[in-house]
């Protein structure tokens, strides 16, 4: 990661303006078609509702942990390798 704070602040400069340019296409959509768009965000939370967002969740963690282990040890075998070519 780039320490420079002036990158940093393009970047959230960047965000910022997708952001502002969803927001506005939302409104533009939520103005233009309003039942659509509330038959849409209707559907959205009945999935949100039925969908078990705390057992994905869960999965999910579950998954990265047990990735975590192998991943720790192969760096670490990287880095004695590493430092072992180094010292030769």
């Amino acid at each position: 990661m780039s320490s420079d704070p002036e990158q940093s602040t393009e970047c959230c400069s960047d965000l910022r303006a997708k952001f502002d340019d969803w927001k506005a296409r939302a409104e533009k959509s939520v103005r233009e078609e309003p039942v659509k768009t509330a038959g849409l965000a209707f559907v959205a939370g009945i999935f949100l509702t039925v969908l078990p967002v705390g057992a994905i969740l869960a999965a999910i963690v579950r998954i990265a942990l047990a990735l975590l282990r192998p991943a720790l040890l192969i760096l670490g075998i990287i880095k004695i390798v590493d430092e072992y070519d180094r010292r030769k």
